[in-house]
């Protein structure tokens, strides 16, 4: 009998992968002092929430189940919205999904090793974090006073070069 997998489909592996990238991501961003981090957070953790329910659709879809119908998906879309235990219990809760056909897997035993086995796209991966450390960049310019000061300062120069001032 072959391992069971938290993630057997292509996009539920990536969008699962990409929600918990997002979700550490903002979490992080989200305890940095850092100007602009308020922002970065408010957007980046939502489309946490959005991936890590994606995800847990399309797994329990291609196990054959009605998520619609199951318990578990919406448990497992509240529980994406917790901060540090939300995608472990997503995890928990898409693995012990029984497939059509298949009894007895309501437990956890093999979890941590399907944990691990559980991988994006590599190149999925490297490009979300890219575009999340660019748009922190990005987000942290624009609110940083740092930043602020020389975009003003700038501006002066510029029109104190054509004469307007």
């Amino acid at each position: 009998m072959p391992a069971r997998e938290i993630a057997t489909t292509v996009f539920g592996r990536n969008a699962l992968s990409a929600g918990c990238i997002c979700h550490a991501a903002a979490l992080l961003a989200g305890m940095t002092t850092s100007s602009g981090a308020d922002v970065f957070f408010k957007m980046i953790y939502p489309a946490s929430w959005i991936l890590m329910t994606a995800g847990a659709y399309a797994e329990m879809r291609r196990r054959g189940g009605r998520p619609l119908n199951s318990w578990r998906f919406y448990a497992a879309a509240t529980a994406s919205v917790f901060p540090l235990l939300g995608p472990p219990l997503v995890l928990g809760l898409i693995y012990t999904f029984a497939q059509i056909g298949r009894e007895g897997q309501g437990d956890l035993s093999g979890f941590m090793p399907a944990l691990g086995r559980m991988r994006g796209n590599l190149l999925t991966v490297f490009a979300l974090i890219l575009l999340l450390f660019l748009f922190f960049a990005f987000i942290h310019s624009r609110h940083d006073p740092y930043f602020q000061k020389n975009r003003q300062h700038g501006k002066i120069q510029q029109l104190c070069g054509a004469g307007i001032v």
